[in-house]
């Protein structure tokens, strides 16, 4: 059985995936399995990943389209004790599973292990942000508060102990033909399972591919897929006699706020309007249950959340 297996679904990605399986194959630890999953792909991607002879790599085809339901038919398949998701365009430094792997034998009681990772655009490849996992500085209510918002990292910046990937926390499929259904799995995930961090950031995000699938430019999309995160992630909480904390009020309201003003840059009156509507009530839901609401929300409130967008910079957010 390999320590870790890495799960990555494929769907015309016939530029990169070769590159994918080399960041793999070169990793520092050679304990692995590979399960390339194609669902579809149209342009010989799936034909480049059969050339590979390393028998450590498989490529699978999944009876389902869609990158949650890849996923999923790669995690019923794995064999390892942890499940390292990996895009087809995406690639690990050589040591990051290494890195990953001793911060979980340091955190036995972790289920997941995530660190930091590098976002590098397709047009400026010298132009590489790192970023941080939400939660590393905050700790678990931080982290719980930002991922019923926003996904806490990249998809392939964390390992997850594959005994926890039950059916009850699989990829949501219906969300497949949305780009945030990472924002539904992770929380569920994080509000049932403890989190470690790794000082780890050797994943490598690759942005703005040709057939990428997040809109980053698109305020309408990222009104609809905020709605559908919102509502799932809501309803996870209502079917467990819970209800939104303060901070996670507070993350929503700054995720419509911020689609708000995309909206309006992109002169886009009707998005703005209704991410404005939707920010307002998750600044209401703020003060319903913050017990001592901090001065930034109360300014929002006194102020009116456009006038304190509008000159944001002179506060903290």
């Amino acid at each position: 059985m390999p320590v870790i297996s890495i799960v990555t679904p494929l769907y015309n990605k016939a530029d990169y995936i070769g590159e994918t399986i080399r960041s793999v194959q070169a990793q520092t630890v050679a304990d692995w399995e590979m399960l390339v999953v194609d669902n579809g792909s149209t342009d010989g991607g799936a034909h480049v990943a059969r050339a590979c002879s390393d028998p450590r790599v498989h490529v699978l085809t999944s009876p389902r389209q869609g990158p949650g339901a890849a996923r999923n038919y790669g995690i019923r398949l794995a064999q390892g004790e942890w499940i390292q998701f990996l895009d087809a365009d995406d690639w690990l430094a050589p040591d990051q599973l290494e890195r990953q792997l001793t911060v979980a034998a340091q955190h036995p009681e972790a289920m997941i292990v995530a660190g930091g990772w590098q976002e590098v655009r397709e047009t400026a490849p010298g132009n590489i942000t790192r970023q941080r996992p939400a939660g590393q500085d905050e700790g678990l209510a931080g982290l719980r508060d930002a991922a019923f918002a926003f996904p806490p990292w990249a998809v392939h910046a964390a390992i997850v102990r594959r005994a926890i990937l039950t059916e009850a926390y699989l990829w949501p499929e219906e969300l497949d033909r949305f780009s945030n259904e990472d924002a539904v799995f992770w929380f569920r995930l994080v509000m049932a399972y403890p989190t470690a961090f790794s000082p780890a950031a050797g994943a490598f995000y690759r942005m703005q591919t040709p057939t990428a699938r997040n809109q980053l430019d698109d305020p309408a999309k990222r009104l609809r897929e905020f709605d559908l995160a919102a509502e799932y992630n809501r309803q996870w909480l209502t079917e467990r006699g819970q209800q939104p904390t303060a901070g996670q009020a507070a993350a929503l309201m700054r995720a419509y706020s911020s689609v708000y003003e995309a909206a309006i840059r992109a002169d886009d009156p009707e998005t703005a309007r209704a991410a404005l509507a939707r920010a307002e009530q998750w600044l209401t839901a703020y003060f319903a249950v913050a017990p001592q609401p901090d001065w930034p929300m109360r300014l929002r409130r006194w102020l009116g959340l456009p006038r304190f967008l509008r000159y944001r910079r002179f506060w903290p957010a």
